[in-house]
This record gives structure tokens, sequence and C-alpha cells, in this order.
């Protein structure tokens, strides 16, 4: 899958400057990993390989796969992160739409 992300429109719609560079980077601050773990989760659910989400994300495949399963419980346990996979989907979803909204 060449699909690629619309970081700015998602840093926007998150309120994260700099979104792409800081998803890509080291860090382990909670909401920067559930970020990651909602798009690993959407993007392997829209047909992307573990493979090319982890090449995306920067991060090991095993690691990918832990955001999937992890994703699953997270979901239906943690309002805030239920919130924030529900941003994440709207702006993957519907890239056109969030474009000219936030235009």
């Amino acid at each position: 899958m060449t699909n690629s992300l619309n970081y700015p429109i998602l840093a926007q719609t998150l309120n994260i400057p700099d979104l792409e560079r800081r998803l890509k980077a080291k860090s382990r601050a909670r909401k920067l990993v559930d970020v990651r773990r909602a798009l690993a989760a959407l993007l392997t659910e829209q047909g992307w390989s573990v493979r090319e989400v982890a090449s995306e994300l920067c991060r090991p495949h095993s690691t990918v796969v832990h955001f999937v399963q992890t994703h699953k419980s997270l979901f239906t346990t943690d309002g805030a992160y239920k919130h924030l996979f529900s941003q994440v989907h709207t702006v993957i979803t519907n890239p056109e739409r969030n474009a000219q909204n936030k235009a």
C-alpha cells in the first residue's frame, strides 16, 4: 500500500505540533503511543500490511502487532483512548472532508 497519511491535518485535529516527526521518534509519551496504536489498528484494518505500518511509523513489526492487539482492549475500557481513536479514524477515513473543514 502506498497511501500516505495526511500528517498536517492529523496534527491539527489532535493539536499535536510536528506530529509526523514526533510519531517517528523514540518518544514513549502516552498520547503519542496511543496515536501510533490507533494508526496501526486503522491502517491494518484498511489493508496495509504490518510491515508497511511498521515502516510508516518507524517501529519494528512486532510493535505494530502489539499495538493492534492492545487496541482492542483499550478501545473497550479506556474512554480517552476511544475518543482519540475516533478523531484519528475520522481523519484517516475521510481525508477530503477534513481538508475542506480545516481550510
